[in-house]
């Protein structure tokens, strides 16, 4: 999806929406205080588009005026979304959103969504999920120069997006210890079908399908029989489930192996961060999230930890069956963790010495 607002008059909107279906006309759904007031379809010519390739017909341009929406200058909660994806296009700025641009690099893939709602209110543009969009939409989403408060969340990959990120967003992530997130993959990866779990869009559903297959025949109830199945897993499922952390970090494709360098390079992007957190200690985690998001602490949901990954992930470690998938992940979490200590030790000699 393409998307863009090319002016805001108070008594006019103008832009244009791409759908994902190249011959599909465009609905728009227009909303203030979270309330319908409007359904259109975009229908004005962008030859532009047409030229490009983009679309069919190009109609995919919209002038919303007082006709559609009556009192629209006096409207300073509209909002308008694709109807059919419920895709936030625009909101109109307002005082109360925070002037910052922020990415939370999702490590999951059971995702921290009741973190992300929880300050949604704090911008004005927000996309959540965003692993879930194409490439380009993506790099659109990075590219709103025209907003200056945006939050986006997602597991992308981020040596695809750097360059943009890089270009005035604020990263922060939360990650835990590689064996719980092995363990909670396994879980999850063995739960999405059976109990129709949305975690995955359609593009992991694809990329994750041996994993699926793989992890729905585990005999979790039997430490010795799981210990036997890990060791005997097929090398397809190895290679998706293989560190996931370094992978989304260095990685340029869902299935490119982290390279000899790559605890580097993640170690790397991870100095550039404003703020990692680790979920073994959701306390200061959220401190740094609260800040970056200027939202109280007592506001934020505490990221909830699987007693059932918990458990499974301590097995793991003490097993050591999967540690050569995680071998690159257990570097970097260490590293991580030890400078997460020594912030900690840093901060906490601060207040005694004051």
């Amino acid at each position: 999806m393409l998307f863009n607002i090319e002016r805001d008059t108070g008594d006019c909107v103008v832009g244009y929406c791409v759908p994902d279906g190249f011959e599909a006309t465009p609905r728009l759904l227009v909303t203030a205080a979270g309330e319908e007031i409007a359904r259109l379809e975009a229908k004005d010519l962008r030859q532009s588009l047409v030229d490009a390739g983009r679309h069919l017909t190009g109609r995919c341009g919209f002038s919303i005026t007082e006709a559609e929406v009556p009192g629209l200058p006096t409207l300073e909660d509209l909002a308008i979304y694709e109807e059919d994806s419920a895709f936030l296009i625009y909101r109109r700025p307002r005082e109360i959103f925070l002037q910052r641009k922020v990415v939370r690099l999702e490590t999951h893939l059971f995702p921290l969504w009741r973190l992300d709602d929880a300050v949604e209110p704090r911008f004005q543009h927000f996309v959540r999920g965003a692993e879930s969009l194409g490439r380009e939409t993506v790099t659109q989403l990075l590219l709103l120069n025209d907003v200056g408060s945006s939050y986006l969340s997602g597991r992308i990959l981020y040596r695809n997006y750097a360059y943009f990120i890089d270009n005035g967003f604020d990263v922060c992530m939360f990650v835990q210890d590689p064996h719980t997130e092995f363990a909670e993959r396994l879980l999850i990866l063995g739960k999405v079908r059976r109990a129709g779990l949305s975690v995955l869009g359609p593009r992991d559903e694809m990329v994750y399908e041996p994993a699926m297959t793989f992890a729905e025949s585990l005999p979790f109830d039997s430490d010795r029989a799981l210990k036997r199945a890990l060791r005997s897993m097929p090398g397809e499922v190895a290679q998706r489930l293989a560190n996931p952390l370094a992978r989304q970090i260095t990685a340029a494709t869902p299935d490119e192996m982290p390279s000899g360098a790559a605890v580097a390079s993640a170690l790397d992007a991870f100095a550039s961060f404003a703020a990692i957190g680790l979920r073994e200690e959701p306390e200061a985690a959220l401190e740094g999230f609260s800040m970056l998001a200027d939202v109280a602490e007592s506001q934020l949901p505490r990221p909830v930890r699987s007693k059932a990954a918990v458990a499974l992930g301590r097995f793991l470690a003490d097993s050591r069956v999967i540690d050569p998938l995680i071998e690159t992940d257990c570097e970097l979490y260490h590293h991580v963790s030890e400078a997460a200590r020594r912030a900690t030790a840093s901060v906490g000699r601060g207040a005694h010495g004051a």
